[in-house]
């Protein structure tokens, strides 16, 4: 299973950002980790993506039924995703690895930070694509994740 990761869009959704993604072949599931939940359906509509799912962020202020976090089971693996904000990310993963370990998570997917990060902790993938749009630090981002019976692998891909 191939799984196109992204976070915080920020309303931003343009063909320099389509364009590249597009060129990544046989993708079967997007995610989008918050900041802007209403970017996903228009993000996978765009990528010809029919299942994807999506949290809010601390910037999705306009929703009402927020999903600040969800716990999926994809491609066989217990995945966690949530924007991060509520787990103060942008100090430490603390938070998110206590949540990892409560519920027997593989996968952690974050953003809020706008810093890409992949790491894998007592094996347990902790992997935040970046932003899009506006990163903190080097290029904009997203990231994929390949889920295979034997392995998972990841990479930050920069725009």
């Amino acid at each position: 299973m191939k799984i196109l990761v992204v976070s915080d869009t920020h309303g931003a959704i343009f063909e320099s950002i389509v364009k590249p993604i597009r060129e990544e072949k046989d993708i079967d599931l997007m995610i989008h980790c918050g900041d802007k939940y209403k970017d996903a359906e228009k993000l996978a509509w765009l990528l010809g993506i029919k299942d994807f799912y999506r949290v809010t962020g601390n910037c999705d202020y306009d929703i009402e039924n927020r999903k600040d976090m969800l716990i999926q089971v994809i491609g066989g693996k217990q995945v966690l995703i949530t924007h991060g904000h509520l787990q103060n990310v942008k100090d430490d993963l603390n938070h998110l690895k206590k949540l990892a370990d409560e519920n027997h998570t593989d996968i952690v997917l974050y953003g809020h930070t706008h810093i890409a990060h992949e790491e894998l902790c007592n094996d347990v993938l902790y992997f935040n694509p970046g932003s899009t749009i506006m990163p903190k630090y080097g290029k904009p981002s997203y990231g994929i994740i390949e889920i295979m019976p034997d392995k998972i692998l990841s990479r930050i891909v920069c725009l």
